[in-house]
């Protein structure tokens, strides 16, 4: 629930990190898909396969200074 949309970031240049960019409805419904069961399956897995899928991660929080939609 509250779940908007998913991008997967590739670095064109100067930068081999990928960034995963979420959008949610609310801190709520993120934060409520961080405490869920799917996530943590999700995340257990990934963890298994250390060094094809993730080497770590951490939370960047920003806020919209600027948004245009068509």
């Amino acid at each position: 629930p509250g779940f908007v949309s998913f991008e997967l970031l590739r670095p064109v240049s100067g930068e081999n990190r990928y960034f995963v960019y979420t959008r949610w409805e609310s801190e709520e419904h993120f934060q409520g898909w961080v405490k869920s069961e799917g996530f943590a399956r999700g995340h257990a897995q990934a963890a298994k396969d250390r060094g094809t899928v993730a080497h770590g991660a951490s939370l960047l929080s920003f806020e919209v200074a600027q948004s245009v939609s068509a």
